[in-house]
């Protein structure tokens, strides 16, 4: 099967001067499916007049960097004009959160805006180890290892596997089990000095540790908290992981056709996009 898998956004915690927080827009031949949703992803979307082209959202996990921007999505899909409701499927427990948001930023004096995420976001609940389908395309997935439910998830029909974000545990590198492209958070350099089980996330070891031991061909960097370190994040990485490894970052995409996988470079404002193979 030929998709698409764009970087919206790559950041930890919040969006800077590279691009937003965690977004991912993955295109299949029969949807374009809107992975995770953090601050800043919405306004790149409409700056790329992609925000149409939605068919599906899927939340890892409620903390924002993940799904800051759904309030400002469902109010497009809602006003000035009223759009499609899109499906969105979360872990457990994210309807409460979806409440919480609608409580806050919802307009009573509004029909569409009373409730804007319930209503043009209908969602449904995936238990962390379970299996779903999202148009047709199934999506497994495993518990991640963080302080909220959490779903990392693996596009089998795809080669695709996502961490979101989790520490490194057994299930997480048996769901990556020689997966094509394995998309791996790397919050930080390394772990020194760091209780990463605890706070559930994973280094630039720990994600290159993943790719070697699940077999992965492809290992992509992404959630770094620092854009700053992503060279010497990579560089971590390469020391467990010796296969093609690239860092994401907002724009660039990957390309599967006929199961080679080609990497697209952001394309500067005053250019069209470069192309690249095994980037670093």
């Amino acid at each position: 099967m030929n998709w698409e898998l764009e970087i919206i956004g790559a950041r930890a915690g919040s969006p800077d001067r590279f691009g937003p927080a965690s977004g991912y827009l993955l295109k299949t031949d029969a949807a374009t499916i809107l992975v995770d949703c953090g601050p800043g992803v919405i306004g790149q979307l409409a700056a790329r007049d992609r925000l149409d082209d939605v068919d599906a959202v899927i939340i890892s996990h409620r903390h924002l960097d993940h799904s800051g921007d759904l309030m400002a999505y469902a109010y497009h899909l809602a006003f000035p004009d009223l759009r499609t409701p899109i499906p969105m499927f979360g872990p457990t427990g994210f309807s409460g959160y979806v409440a919480q948001l609608d409580d806050v930023h919802g307009i009573p004096t509004l029909p569409t805006l009373q409730r804007p995420v319930t209503q043009m976001l209908p969602l449904t609940e995936v238990t962390p180890g379970d299996t779903f389908e999202v148009h047709g395309l199934r999506v497994d997935t495993v518990a991640a290892l963080h302080p909220v439910p959490t779903m990392s998830m693996s596009f089998p029909d795809l080669g695709l596997v996502y961490t979101a974000d989790t520490a490194l545990t057994p299930e997480l590198t048996k769901l990556a089990s020689n997966t094509d492209l394995l998309l791996s958070e790397a919050t930080y350099v390394d772990s020194a000095g760091r209780d990463i089980l605890t706070h559930g996330h994973m280094s630039g070891v720990e994600a290159g540790q993943l790719a070697a031991d699940s077999g992965a061909s492809r290992l992509v960097l992404t959630h770094l908290s620092r854009a700053e370190d992503a060279e010497a994040t990579r560089e971590t990485a390469t020391r467990h992981f010796d296969g093609d490894l690239s860092l994401a970052s907002a724009g660039k995409r990957f390309l599967v056709r006929d199961g080679e996988i080609t990497a697209v470079a952001a394309a500067p404002a005053h250019a069209g996009a470069g192309t690249d193979r095994g980037d670093h």
